[in-house]
């Protein structure tokens, strides 16, 4: 049976053992016999009332013979379990959301370990061993058919959309989870800044428009999507790149651990050791010492590549990066997430002018955009840690109320008398919490959709680039995340209040339902303001 959480596993287990604890006391103690009894007793009093006579007897008795029928067989239904319906013998599964390093996610299960917290803290599910009445993983088979059709409902759901799109959301959670921990790496990353990028940046501002190609021009045209004008702003520039002059010509300014000594370019070496003169007993370092362009772009061993792929997280933001444009564009667009992530400093002063420049620059547009944007850059923060409190706690409030539905299913069926409408109402209720799964699922469908409807015509590089700047700076495009922080957070409450309420209308009242819903979604906002609340006394807005 699939479930939709790792917590789920667990509360599924738990609320069927505290069930299988009620219905042992219900029926131990004879009081299962009690709602039998009463039926009778109130049908001879209702007769009794009306002055039925010895010609209403008929009536009478098929009418207890009616309801006694429907009461046995509503307690067969809700109270009789057999070990095909026994959770001890049906493996409880959950498959979380495919990732985009292309393989398929594990399946989680309690027999197999669901590699969460939850193993350890509640490993006495699956024996039931807090309670000295042994197996209680009994279902009965009315209640055991309604979680069977409900989470076959869920799958087959979601199976339709085996396209359903990217879960921007994850992406943008993992630029901002993601670090760079690999010392070597970050030491590297420095010495590019320092020893090729602050040179090549220099050299671009000192050089005349009117001397760069026409293919640097394009690169930094306002109406160029993939580069402009700030493509001179980061290490791997398109420019520097392809502007002969620049990263082409330029090499590092030491040997580099891992690569190899080409004479044809390191013409500073000397190919042939000399027996005597001023050259005699000089030896080669160990490494050469590549071009700017070598150094980033080569494959495997180049920089870049290092950066974008040295953890499987980086990788899976490679793919997806990568995915409907060029490998070399997706690769650009994490590569600038990792510079971000690395922060360079630049130290030696004989090219400090070119980084002055750079520096200020920087300052100038950072503080022009603070003031313009901080209203509303408020406004963002509070609505993305409300929402990030929210889709945590929405998943773990349903496992929660489908727990407590379980475990009071039959202490409610015994105090209704076994009540037909009961056994319904009961199993629509299940029906309802389990489908708010779909409902979010969808939701998060329309959030993906709705991120690339704001950027239309871009590629996924150009999203990742957006979603990163949030994830990292929250500079960038604040309106418009704003206004799809508040719609997800809408959608992941709305459409399951929605839901209940349609239900509602066809005969079955769950406000409680609905009650213990929004109190949920209160309760994960409030803790968002409380975090933006503590940050505002250590960061003051005025």
């Amino acid at each position: 049976m699939k479930l939709d959480s790792y917590l789920e596993i667990f509360t599924t287990l738990y609320g069927w053992a505290f069930a299988n604890l009620l219905g042992e006391i219900i029926t131990g103690t004879g009081l299962a016999a009690l709602p039998f009894a009463l039926i009778v007793f109130n049908a001879w009093r209702e007769a009794k009332e009306k002055g039925m006579g010895f010609d209403g007897v008929t009536g009478l008795l098929e009418s207890v013979q009616t309801k006694l029928i429907t009461a046995v067989m509503v307690m067969m239904l809700c109270f009789m379990s057999s070990p095909w319906t026994s959770l001890s013998n049906v493996r409880l599964t959950y498959v979380p959301t495919r990732s985009y390093d292309g393989q398929p996610p594990k399946e989680a299960s309690l027999q197999g370990g669901t590699g969460s917290g939850y193993d350890t803290a509640m490993a006495n599910a699956k024996n039931a061993a807090f309670s000295s009445e042994g197996n209680l993983t009994f279902v009965p088979i009315w209640w055991y058919s309604i979680m069977t059709i409900s989470s076959g409902v869920n799958s087959s759901f979601k199976a339709g959309f085996n396209s359903s799109g990217e879960d921007l959301r994850m992406i943008q959670d993992m630029a901002r989870m993601a670090t760079i921990e690999d010392s070597q790496l970050l030491h590297d990353i420095q010495r590019f800044y320092s020893e090729c990028f602050v040179p090549a940046r220099s050299k671009y501002f000192r050089t005349p428009r009117n001397e760069l190609s026409q293919n640097a021009l394009q690169i930094l045209d306002r109406n160029n999507k993939s580069y402009g004008p700030d493509d001179v702003d980061w290490i791997g520039s398109q420019l520097f790149r392809t502007e002969p002059g620049f990263y082409t010509t330029m090499r590092s300014y030491n040997p580099v651990p891992g690569w190899t000594i080409d004479f044809s370019r390191d013409t500073d070496y000397i190919q042939t050791p000399a027996t005597e003169g001023p050259e005699a007993g000089y030896v080669n370092p160990d490494w050469g010492r590549p071009t700017c362009k070598q150094w980033w772009e080569t494959s495997t061993t180049g920089l870049r590549d290092r950066m974008v792929n040295h953890t499987s997280m980086w990788q899976r933001m490679t793919n997806f990066a990568s995915s409907g444009t060029t490998e070399d564009q997706g690769k650009d667009s994490v590569a600038k997430l990792a510079f971000q992530k690395a922060n360079p400093t630049f130290i030696s002063p004989d090219t400090m002018l070119g980084n002055d420049r750079a520096t200020s620059t920087k300052i100038y547009q950072a503080t022009t955009g603070f003031v313009s944007s901080i209203g509303v850059g408020v406004q963002t923060l509070q609505a993305s840690l409300s929402l990030t409190a929210l889709l945590n706690a929405l998943p773990m409030a349903q496992a929660l109320i489908l727990m407590a539905l379980y475990m009071l299913l039959p202490l409610i069926t015994f105090m209704s008398g076994y009540s037909l409408n009961v056994m319904w109402h009961g199993a629509l209720a299940i029906f309802t919490v389990k489908f708010w799964t779909v409902l979010w699922f969808v939701a998060r469908w329309i959030d993906s959709n709705l991120v690339k409807s704001m950027y239309p015509g871009a590629g996924n590089n150009m999203i990742f680039q957006e979603l990163a700047q949030v994830a990292t700076e929250g500079e960038s495009q604040l309106y418009k995340r704003m206004i799809l922080e508040g719609l997800m957070m809408m959608m992941f409450v709305g459409f399951p209040l929605i839901w209940t309420t349609l239900v509602g209308w066809i005969g079955f009242n769950i406000v409680n339902l609905n009650g213990m819903m929004d109190q949920s979604s209160h309760q994960a906002q409030n803790a968002g303001k409380t975090s933006l609340s503590a940050a505002k006394k250590f960061m003051p807005l005025k």
